[in-house]
């Protein structure tokens, strides 16, 4: 199974926009950077959700793999 990326499991859960995840990914782009940390500085989330979606997307991964 492909991993699931951290921003569209974001966006498919409306926790950011559409808007928010371009601008965190055109930063990622010019400056590098892990696009879950961007989207804290740029306040399009809080650490918390970004932990709790770090956490589904393990869970999707290792349930993927049995």
């Amino acid at each position: 199974m492909e991993r699931p990326l951290l921003g569209e499991l974001l966006l498919q859960k409306n926790e950011i926009t559409r808007e928010q995840l371009d601008k965190a990914m055109e930063t990622q782009a010019k400056n590098g950077g892990l696009i879950g940390i961007i989207l804290i500085t740029q306040e399009a989330i809080t650490e918390s959700t970004l932990v709790s979606y770090l956490s589904l997307q393990a869970e999707m991964l290792t349930s993927a793999d049995k």
